[in-house]
């Protein structure tokens, strides 16, 4: 280490040596914070001793040679160039001392006569040349060593003797009464060595790292070092290194903790439990004095400011030192203060967690751990951190022996970890069950074991715990009454098959609920229920719009969200929907709720699917099941993996739908309107890819069921309309007409995107002179607020091809464009070349445009500008692979460019600069 700033005290040692060379002795107690360079003081004077003629013999004391008797005076002596009868007599006398001492035991006065002795041979040796006895850590040194050393010092006025002691002058060290008797000796003089100042920490760091680094960097280090320069020598060398504050920086910090007294260790490591300095004294069993003199030695020795520790780093250090043992220890007894002192469940919960399990035992037997434990998880699940509510679910669940409360505190476990994961609690079901039969489980904890059966598609054992609560006959509380009344709606749309499992509704009208948010979420499940059944209307609409309003992130929940939000998207308001979509998911951006996060996006998907924003809803639907693996999402991963399909193959990218269809997916599902979900869109699938048959089976066990549970709805799935559609393509019109009329017929309020989308498809079931008229109205129900871009390009392109039928090329050619910037708008690529191949093969030739293409090879290189590979190409024009990259060729060789990206600005013409302005949007 460098000596910067030390310029004061190297001076006044340098006159305490010249006084002592010429027989006035002196005494000097270098004192000092930890690590603050005392011992590099003495070393580098130990050279400038050097050169004014005096020897020096040195010692260092230890904590862990502190038990030998005359340890530190052995090391003078060792180091002293004593004659040979000299060296025999000092021998012998510290080997007197030694066995005298270990003989009497600790605390035994030292024989007069050896000290005394030990003594004479230093002095004698000063005689013929002068010493500079230098002894680092004085504090530490053995007490027989530190009798004699007193004994010296009380006899240096005529002895040309320097004798330095360093001593870590934290304050701390109230039982050290050697440095007090040292400094009133008039011989005596103290030194004070100083942390550095912030221009010495910036001199310390240009030494090593030049003035460029030093200006940048040495503010940043004080602030880390506090000014000690063994921090500061760590901080350059992990800057050396590539890092800032790292394991340099540790070590450091950790040296410093080794060199400090007791009381300081015992403060520091009572810090990192309690974070503050508030009833530190009690916890380490030291009075409020030591306890203020141990943090201001902290302070001052750069570990500590009076907000805490300087760094991170510094603080990760020291609580990896502290052993396991003695950090449950201080856990243990931090939960007892604060408890005592009346503090909050969730500080007295936060100590319980780390208590370990030997220490369990006492602790957690008190009769207010329990409690703390549930009341602090019940205040984290409020604030939005679930992992710290499981946490304390976990270890309340662990010690609890009372079955009736043990099965409390599980299903509430359950609740928590359905925020994060709901694959986690799967494992513990059966536990419940069996607490269910035994009376254990009642009430709102036995439907929150019947949601969860359900969720996971355990239905046997969902229908026995519905049995079991419909048979029970127990008088039900409010909150009991109201999770009934919510369970009844969520099954009803959700799991229909398991609604009578409940039996017939008791008593008329809503129960009494007892809570706020208990209120919202049965009202958001009630208009979804409504909607589903009912179809869409103005109430439920504005019924999801209050909760959503109402709904503050404090109290989120998932299911009143979802339900709120799904309200509005079957009662076609898809726009509004996701606006308010898009804010919860803010909301949850600081909160540790995967599971949640991950729900939240599936809906997203669906609700940007219903828009015709096919990237948004592959992008959150794909989002959903990255965040919550698809095993944990039970039943309900029909919801994000009908989205990524239906998703998919409208983007044309059928291998990728085809890998989503490969995922394998509970049979339960099937029992649930997420299987309905899948059922729809492997029909789309099926309809895109020519699996018509297919896609017509999976419609009618889709509607099938839709209908027998009363939730044949379009605004939910408009499968009618597809079957429609699939008809058309297996040349069955009548059909398909008869499909569109009875769902005109049965539903007579339908939102725009459904009733936009039947008339598209019944414009491909009607003559061709009133498709038009019929798609024309289409494309005006599906440009509102509330329609769908997609479709809304799949009617622009039918109108296209219906004005072309009619030889309209004109109207077709206008169709077509708007088509294209629709299509490429929502990401539709299969739809957007499609157009490009029809456009070219179907439109009359255009007139030479003095370019001296052929009209082979303008159709050509007009499909080539939009994106068209060589064989899609082939394929539409009905020509080789070989006779496209001819005509290219030619093509290129006549307009004078070299590749494809320089076709469309060249080639014009209305259709194609269109289409080439949607391609590279």
């Amino acid at each position: 280490m460098e000596l910067v700033e030390r310029e004061v005290p190297l001076a006044l040692l340098s006159v305490l040596a010249e006084q002592a060379r010429d027989g006035h002795g002196r005494a000097v107690l270098v004192s000092g914070p930890v690590a603050a360079g005392k011992s590099v003081l003495l070393h580098d004077f130990a050279d400038l001793a050097l050169s004014l003629g005096m020897l020096t013999l040195s010692a260092l004391a230890s904590e862990a040679e502190r038990h030998l008797p005359l340890g530190v005076v052995r090391q003078l002596v060792d180091d002293a160039p004593l004659d040979e009868e000299d060296r025999t007599r000092a021998v012998e006398l510290i080997e007197r001392g030694v066995h005298a001492a270990r003989h009497q035991g600790p605390g035994a006065r030292m024989d007069a006569g050896i000290v005394h002795g030990l003594c004479t041979v230093l002095l004698e040796l000063a005689e013929r040349c002068p010493l500079f006895l230098s002894v680092d850590d004085v504090e530490q040194a053995d007490q027989a060593s530190l009798t004699c050393l007193a004994y010296l010092a009380r006899r240096l006025n005529n002895a040309r003797v320097l004798a330095a002691f360093t001593h870590s002058g934290h304050g701390c060290d109230t039982d050290f009464r050697f440095g007090a008797d040292l400094l009133r000796q008039p011989n005596c003089h103290r030194v004070e060595v100083t942390p550095l100042s912030p221009a010495g920490v910036r001199a310390l760091t240009a030494q090593h790292l030049g003035e460029a680094v030093a200006d940048e960097r040495s503010a940043d280090w004080y602030a880390y070092s506090g000014g000690n320069p063994l921090l500061v020598e760590a901080l350059v060398r992990d800057h050396l290194g590539g890092g800032e504050a790292g394991p340099r920086y540790r070590e450091a910090v950790l040296s410093c903790l080794r060199r400090s007294c007791p009381d300081m260790l015992r403060a520091l490591n009572g810090y990192v439990v309690l974070g503050e300095w508030d009833h530190l004294d009690g916890l380490v069993d030291l009075s409020p004095a030591r306890t203020t003199e141990a943090v201001h030695a902290l302070i001052a020795g750069g570990l500590l400011t009076m907000d805490g520790f300087r760094h991170e780093a510094a603080r990760s250090a020291v609580a990896g030192a502290i052993e396991a043992d003695e950090l449950a220890r201080l856990h243990a007894r931090a939960a007892f203060h604060a408890h005592e002192r009346g503090a909050g469940t969730t500080v007295v919960a936060g100590h319980l967690l780390h208590v370990d399990a030997p220490a369990r035992g006492g602790v957690l037997q008190e009769p207010w751990a329990l409690p703390a434990l549930e009341d602090a998880a019940a205040h984290a699940l409020r604030d939005g951190a679930a992992d710290r509510a499981v946490d304390c679910l976990r270890l309340a669940r662990t010690v609890c022996a009372d079955p009736l409360r043990r099965s409390r505190i599980t299903a509430a476990l359950i609740r928590a970890e359905w925020s994060i994961n709901p694959g986690v609690s799967s494992g513990r079901l059966g536990e419940l069950v069996e607490a269910m039969r035994k009376g254990c489980l009642r009430g709102a904890d036995a439907l929150t074991l019947a949601r969860a059966l359900l969720w996971h598609g355990r239905f046997e054992q969902a229908q026995e715990v519905l049995g079991h609560l419909a048979g029970s006959g127990q008088t039900t509380d409010p909150e009991t009454a109201t999770e009934l009344q919510i369970t009844r709606r969520r099954l009803r749309h959700t799991y229909p098959s398991f609604l009578a499992a409940l039996g017939p509704r008791s008593g008329a009208g809503r129960p009494p609920t007892h809570s706020v948010s208990a209120d919202r979420r049965l009202q958001a499940v009630s208009a979804l229920a409504a909607v589903l059944s009912e179809g869409p209307h103005h109430e439920a609409v504005g019924v999801a719009q209050r909760v959503l309003h109402g709904t503050r992130p404090d109290e989120l929940s998932t299911e009143t969200v979802e339900s709120a939000l799904l309200t509005l998207a079957y009662s076609g308001r898809a726009e509004r929907a996701t606006a308010w979509c898009d804010l919860f998911l803010d909301r949850m951006e600081a909160r540790h709720t995967p599971s949640r996060r991950a729900r939240l996006g599936a809906v997203r998907a669906e609700i940007a699917l219903r828009r015709g924003d096919l990237s948004d809803a592959r992008r959150y639907a794909s989002e959903a099941l990255a965040t919550l693996p698809a095993i944990s999402w039970g039943v309900t991963v029909g919801a994000p993996l009908s989205t990524l399909i239906l998703a998919t193959t409208a983007m044309g990218r059928y291998d990728e739908a085809q890998t989503y269809l490969d995922h394998r997916v509970p049979e339960a599902m099937f029992e649930t309107r997420y299987g309905m979900h899948y059922h729809y869109a492997r029909a789309r699938f099926g309809l895109a890819t020519g699996y018509l048959e297919m896609a017509l089976e999976d419609l009618r066990r889709c509607g099938a069921k839709l209908s027998q549970w009363g939730m044949d709805t379009p605004g939910l799935i408009p499968w009618r309309t597809d079957a429609a559609e699939v008809y058309l393509g297996l040349g069955r019109p009548e059909d398909a007409r008869r499909m569109l009329a009875e769902q005109s017929a049965k539903f007579t309020f339908m939102p725009n995107r459904v009733r936009g989308t039947a008339s598209r498809v019944l414009a491909g079931a009607s003559a061709p002179a009133h498709r038009p008229t019929l798609l024309r109205q289409a494309a005006e129900l599906l440009q509102s607020d509330d329609g769908d871009r997609y479709e809304l390009a799949l009617a622009f392109a039918d109108l296209a091809r219906a004005y072309r039928t009619l030889g309209e090329f004109r109207r077709a050619a206008a169709a077509e464009r708007r088509a294209v910037i629709v299509a490429a708008d929502c990401h539709a690529e299969a739809l957007v070349r499609g157009l490009a191949v029809e456009s070219a093969t179907a439109l009359p030739a255009p007139s030479d445009g003095g370019d001296g293409l052929t009209e082979a090879e303008r159709r050509v290189a007009q499909m080539a500008a939009v994106g068209c590979s060589n064989r899609e190409i082939a394929e539409g024009l009905h020509v080789t692979v070989s006779t496209v990259e001819q005509h290219l060729t030619r093509t290129y060789r006549k307009l004078r460019i070299s590749r494809r990206a320089d076709l469309p600005p060249l080639l014009g013409g209305p259709v194609t600069g269109d289409l080439t302005e949607a391609r590279r949007r």
